[in-house]
């Protein structure tokens, strides 16, 4: 098995882009911003994300509710909602063979945590959600501090992450290794999303495939995808950053989403 290699914390200051009057809050502190972080995920999310039987077979909604110390919100002086963080806790032995199947196995592994009323040792963020009117204005890296903070305040010196990168569904019939190895013209990694966290000194340790997987009937994934599927194969959807697979004669579409795994130490 390999280890993953003990990272040093790292500690940039977060200057948001449009001033003084933001703060971070978690659930627990706020449970009345629950509905609203809801709302921010229902208008975010593509349809089939939020509509879609996953692979986990959990009550997600549940399960964040449960450990609320471990989701976050950004708010400003008004007290609007501009973002939302998510994560959960679970056990992880350090090393890259026992990271969790993606996505839908670090959900699977925390339900088993909280059932078992065992302690975890590591925190997997789920996912980081800006409003509409938030993006473009610098404060993800504020949201992944603060994921950082809520897993050093839970006694965790690791936030794992299996990150969805930004810019590849533009890019649906890529592999994820090879976009990865894609670099700008100023030799940066190419992706935004991954470039961020590489920034706040996650390591990038693998590629999760398939990290969620999303089943649905034909007319289901015709209605969230607004798409027609006449026939069996593989269609690129919106908001997929891989090809759906349809089977037309089992009347069932499956989308296998690979994310990356990224590491980040905290400072506990």
């Amino acid at each position: 098995m390999t280890a993953v290699p003990v990272l040093r914390a790292t500690s940039h200051a977060w200057q948001p882009a449009v001033g003084y009057g933001l703060r971070t809050v978690t659930l627990a502190q706020r449970p009345d911003l629950l509905p609203r972080a809801l709302e921010v995920l229902g208008s975010r999310w593509p349809a089939f994300m939020l509509a879609g039987r996953p692979g986990h077979g959990v009550d997600l909604v549940q399960l964040l509710g449960a450990v609320p110390q471990h989701q976050v919100a950004l708010l400003d002086e008004r007290d609007d909602l501009l973002g939302v963080g998510l994560s959960v806790p679970l056990r992880w032995d350090r090393t890259v063979d026992g990271l969790p199947a993606g996505w839908d196995g670090a959900v699977t592994a925390a339900a088993e945590l909280l059932d078992s009323g065992a302690a975890g040792n590591a925190v997997s963020a789920l996912s980081i959600t800006m409003a509409a009117g938030a993006t473009g204005r610098g404060l993800a890296a504020g949201m992944v501090q603060a994921l950082k903070a809520a897993a050093a305040a839970a006694g965790s010196d690791a936030l794992i992450a299996p990150v969805r990168p930004v810019l590849k569904a533009q890019y649906p019939l890529t592999p994820m290794a090879q976009y990865l190895s894609w670099r700008t013209d100023d030799d940066r990694m190419f992706d935004p999303w991954v470039r961020l966290h590489a920034r706040l000194g996650a390591l990038q340790v693998g590629v999760a495939y398939p990290s969620m997987t999303i089943t649905g009937t034909v007319a289901e994934w015709q209605d969230w995808t607004e798409l027609s599927l006449p026939a069996s194969g593989e269609y690129v959807i919106p908001g997929g950053l891989v090809p759906l697979v349809v089977d037309k004669r089992a009347d069932s579409a499956v989308y296998r989403e690979p994310n990356v795994w990224m590491v980040h130490r905290t400072e506990r």
